[in-house]
């Protein structure tokens, strides 16, 4: 995958004046250095856990991790529990979505005592999508297209019996 652009990062001296746009330039770098890698090098996929199973009706996501097109990290600490798609809609099949998220935390206004702050997060959603849909693997390797779109983990099918997981369903993964 070619990049797009050269990273830039601020030069610090003696005697310079650091301003926000440097630190918030410095940060950029670094994120943009650290989501490069993750494409380039490790492709897109579940790197660990992320196993989608049904309980008594629900649909529970395990803990784990994993890497989106942009590079961007999606961890899910804990087991989250998700209601199935409504019985009245017409749909028979389904897929487990994960994507990248950012939640602001703390204080809007800047203060001596702290500031605003940016919590990298993580939305689950279960669409009739399937957004690894024409990625190509190439020698074990999922090949990013570097937009933002959310990674399909897990494919649901529904019968008579409720939702129930598709094992024949192979999510991309990270090796």
């Amino acid at each position: 995958m070619t990049e797009p652009h050269s990273l830039e990062r601020p030069h610090f001296f003696s005697g310079k004046l650091i301003t926000s746009d440097d630190l918030a330039l410095e940060q950029q770098y670094f994120l943009e250095k650290l989501k490069r890698h993750n494409r380039n090098l490790h492709g897109f996929g579940i790197v660990s856990g992320l196993k989608v199973t049904t309980d008594s009706g629900r649909i529970v996501v395990d803990a784990g991790m994993a890497l989106d097109c942009q590079g961007n990290e999606l961890v899910i600490q804990s087991v989250q529990t998700l209601s199935p798609p409504a019985t009245g809609e017409t749909w028979h099949t389904a897929y487990v979505n994960i994507r990248y998220a950012e939640d602001g935390v703390g204080v809007t206004v800047v203060s001596e005592a702290g500031g605003s702050r940016i919590r990298e997060s993580f939305e689950i959603v279960i669409g009739q999508e399937n957004c690894n849909r024409g990625h190509r693997h190439v020698r074990a390797r999922w090949l990013p297209c570097g937009e933002a779109h959310a990674l399909t983990i897990a494919k649901l099918k529904h019968s008579s019996h409720g939702w129930r997981v598709d094992r024949g369903y192979r999510p991309p993964a990270i090796k």
